[in-house]
């Protein structure tokens, strides 16, 4: 698969919360306030970064899912509705939550002030959708 043909594949997904753009043969999506997803895909070759556009720009977080996954994976994060909640710690960053807001497992977001709150260790980093 190609990134064009992973393009295709997400543009016609249902309940999108907006539209990526293929630039330089780079799928680029706009999802949240302060980070944006990119993502490539060429002959098995893939890969998926959310990238932090705020003064001290860099990827928060980079993977290389299967081929086979990047559709899916894609489409969770673009879904209308869905949050993304990674946490970060000494040892990388990870995903603590992706799916619906309704049903995040922490009751209390007023604890997310400014987009983050200390857990186990780590620092959970809340994106929302924009």
């Amino acid at each position: 698969m190609t990134t064009k043909e992973l393009y295709d594949a997400i543009i016609c997904k249902p309940d999108l919360h907006s539209h990526p753009v293929l630039h330089d043969n780079i799928l680029i999506w706009h999802l949240y306030k302060n980070a944006y997803v990119q993502a490539f895909c060429h002959d098995g070759d893939t890969s998926i970064d959310i990238i932090d556009n705020s003064i001290f720009s860099g990827s928060i977080m980079h993977w290389h899912p299967n081929e086979d996954d990047m559709i899916s994976e894609l489409y969770a994060f673009g879904k209308k509705g869905n949050m993304l909640v990674l946490k970060k710690s000494l040892f990388g960053t990870s995903v603590f939550y992706l799916g619906p807001a309704e049903t995040f497992p922490i009751t209390d977001r007023r604890s997310l002030h400014f987009g983050k709150k200390k857990w186990d260790g780590g620092q959970l980093v809340y994106l929302e959708q924009k």
